[in-house]
């Protein structure tokens, strides 16, 4: 699938930088779900150098060069990096409590599934400890684990996961935000998220979360960013993007709050009456599925 390009914004989306540094001549592309899971929408001139690398160093690269590595290698999705710094083989451990090295093709790949409970904007509940918003599954394919058991019967069972549940709120955050501002512009709306997505806040689940039922399998789908506006008063609406990634396989929805619509602000009102002309269902689609 060609990519899909957004005017450029010209300007940094998360810090508002409107000035350029010395020998830098634009602002960087933003890909509105990372390229590294197949994303194709893409947000042009989005992004300064700082923020960039926040993004890069804090979100990204910590959850898909490292809990989806394994997948990402195995399904051949889209990478910056050359393919020869890609891994070839897992380290797990025999029953003997020695290592046991698995090429990458015969590696069941699993990743962590984070369930998260509603934004606590939405559902006015108090905060409580982050850790009691979620709780996580493992996506793997039946079959390769079972074929995995039976090819290397002196592997001892267990996969190595260690839950990095805060940074993927963050990235939902993250694709939450840029979507909106794709969809809406920057000053379409009060932005939410903007704390959590730049590390200035740990407050993950007061705009990010889901639901702890996993959604079905929908044959052929792809990523899907919906947009929604929910009012709270007469004269303000949240601006909620419903995520789901991999929709063809069973997994769980998220819902994230990406900002605020004021009514008296001219701007706000454009943006709704934008959305009550329809339209606002993306299906972004993926490279590769996971069984």
């Amino acid at each position: 699938m060609p990519n899909h390009f957004y005017p450029p914004v010209g300007r940094c989306i998360y810090c508002g930088a409107t000035a350029l540094p010395a020998g830098v001549k634009r602002f960087g592309d933003e890909h509105i779900i990372p390229l590294a899971l197949g994303g194709s929408l893409i947000l042009k001139e989005a992004a300064c150098r700082k923020c960039e690398k926040i993004i890069n160093e804090e979100i990204e690269s910590p959850v898909l060069l490292k809990e989806w590595v394994y997948l990402r290698v195995k399904r051949n999705f889209p990478t910056r990096g050359k393919s020869k710094k890609r891994p070839t083989y897992v380290t797990l451990r025999s029953r003997d409590g020695a290592e046991l090295r698995i090429p990458i093709q015969d590696y069941s790949a699993p990743v962590p599934a984070y369930k998260f409970i509603p934004p606590r904007i939405l559902s006015g509940a108090p905060r409580i400890d982050n850790n009691k918003h979620w709780s996580m599954d493992i996506l793997t394919d039946h079959d390769s684990e079972l074929q995995m058991r039976s090819k290397y019967p002196q592997w001892d069972g267990t996969h190595a996961v260690i839950p990095q549940p805060f940074r993927f709120a963050r990235l939902l955050a993250k694709i939450a935000y840029c979507r909106a501002v794709a969809e809406y512009g920057i000053d379409g709306f009060k932005p939410l998220a903007l704390d959590v997505i730049l590390g200035h806040s740990d407050d993950y689940f007061l705009t990010v979360g889901g639901s702890l039922d996993s959604q079905p399998a929908v044959p052929g789908g792809d990523h899907v960013l919906d947009l929604n506006i929910l009012f709270r008063s007469s004269r303000l609406a949240h601006l909620i993007i419903d995520v789901r990634l991999f929709s063809q396989i069973v997994s769980p929805a998220y819902r994230v709050v990406a900002g605020e619509i004021n009514l008296d602000n001219p701007r706000h009102l454009e943006v709704l009456n934008r959305h009550q002309g329809g339209g606002k269902l993306v299906a972004v689609p993926t490279s590769a599925a996971i069984a």
